[in-house]
C-alpha cells in the first residue's frame, strides 16, 4: 500500500528554555503541531497534493497520530545570535506533475529574507533541472513573486521562514518551519 499525501501545509515556530528538548517542544507547539509524532521526510511533494491553509491542516490532525512532515530546524543557545530555519516550495500548476520542497537549516546570522530566497531559489532549481539540467534558479528569483512560467511551463512558488534572536541567560532558543503531510481516506 502506497502512502500519499493529498495536502499539505506550512507553519513555523519559536521556542525558548534553559533545556534544548523543552526549547523545541515549545517550538513545535508555537507552530501548533506538538500533539504530532514527527516522521522526517525528503523534498517531493506528489501530483496533485494541494497545499492548505495552516488553519485547515491543523484541524485535521489528530493527537498522538503518525505525522510526516519536512522539518528544518536551527538552534542557538547564545544571547543575541540570529537563527533561521526555512524551506521552500516549487509546485507545477499542472496537477499531473510532482513538485519540491526544500530546507534550509542551522542557518546563523542571517535574515530570514536572505534564507527565503536562497529556499525558493533551490526549490526552482530542484524542479526545473528534471526539465533542463542547465537551468539556473538565481537568475528568476524575484521577491515577492509566487508565480512563474519556466520552461514553458506554469509554477507556483511558496515558503515559510522562522528567524529568532538568542534569548539571555543562555536559555536555549530553537526556531522550526515545516511542511506537514495529510493523508485522506
Amino acid at each position: 500500500m502506497a502512502i500519499v499525501p493529498t495536502h499539505f501545509f506550512f507553519t513555523k515556530g519559536t521556542g525558548v528554555h534553559q533545556k534544548g528538548m523543552r526549547a523545541f517542544e515549545e517550538a513545535l507547539r508555537d507552530a501548533g503541531v506538538h500533539t504530532c509524532n514527527f516522521i522526517k521526510t525528503s523534498s517531493v511533494i506528489p501530483p496533485g497534493c494541494k497545499l492548505i491553509s495552516r488553519e485547515e491542516g491543523i484541524k485535521l490532525l489528530r493527537s498522538g497520530q503518525i505525522t510526516f512532515a519536512i522539518m528544518a530546524q536551527s538552534q542557538t543557545n547564545e544571547p543575541g545570535q540570529i537563527i533561521t530555519a526555512g524551506i521552500g516550495m516549487a509546485q507545477p500548476k499542472d496537477k499531473t506533475e510532482h513538485g519540491f520542497l526544500t530546507e534550509a537549516e542551522e542557518i546563523i546570522g542571517r535574515t530570514a529574507e536572505d534564507v527565503e530566497q536562497d529556499v525558493i531559489e533551490m526549490a526552482i532549481e530542484n524542479l526545473v533541472t528534471q526539465w533542463n539540467p542547465k537551468f539556473d534558479g538565481e537568475k528568476v528569483f524575484r521577491k515577492g513573486k509566487k508565480n512563474y512560467k519556466l520552461e514553458g511551463r506554469d509554477v507556483l512558488v511558496d515558503s515559510i521562514v522562522q528567524s529568532a534572536q538568542g534569548a539571555e541567560k543562555n536559555q536555549f532558543t530553537i526556531v522550526v518551519a515545516l511542511a506537514v503531510f495529510i493523508y485522506e481516506n
